[in-house]
């Protein structure tokens, strides 16, 4: 007698076989799990990999969108300006002087940082609108 042929729900037939190395625990789990979701072992196993594959890509597609590549830009440009602020602070340490133009590019600096921390506050504001 020959075993009749499973079929998913699209129509494809189920003809592949997988075996897994579990623990004793992790077999109590996944069967719960399964059991849970009304479902049985194989069929709950593959329906939460297709989840779990969903879900990456969309994670890999927000990493990707313009709003984040555009954040992205605006923290190398305030690590940058961050950067030139700390070299002031240490030639101003360093010889006790600070002189006008170290005075205005680090009050510039400060306002640039302002400016871009609204910046991705307004890109943060419009991905959770």
């Amino acid at each position: 007698m020959t075993r009749r042929k499973q079929h998913r729900r699209d129509g494809k037939p189920r003809d592949r076989q997988m075996h897994l190395r579990v623990s004793g625990e992790d077999i109590h789990m996944m069967r719960r799990v399964a059991e849970r979701m009304g479902m049985t072992l194989a069929h709950a196993t593959v329906t939460l990999f297709h989840r779990a594959d969903g879900s990456q890509e969309h994670e890999r597609e927000e990493q990707d969108s313009p709003q984040v590549r555009e954040l992205r830009q605006i923290r190398t440009q305030i690590w940058r300006i961050g950067h030139n602020i700390n070299q002031i602070a240490r030639n101003t340490n360093r010889d006790m002087t600070a002189t006008e133009t170290d005075e205005t590019s680090a009050m510039n600096a400060v306002r640039d940082c302002q400016k871009l921390l609204a910046q991705a506050d307004e890109i943060i504001r419009r991905i959770h609108d």
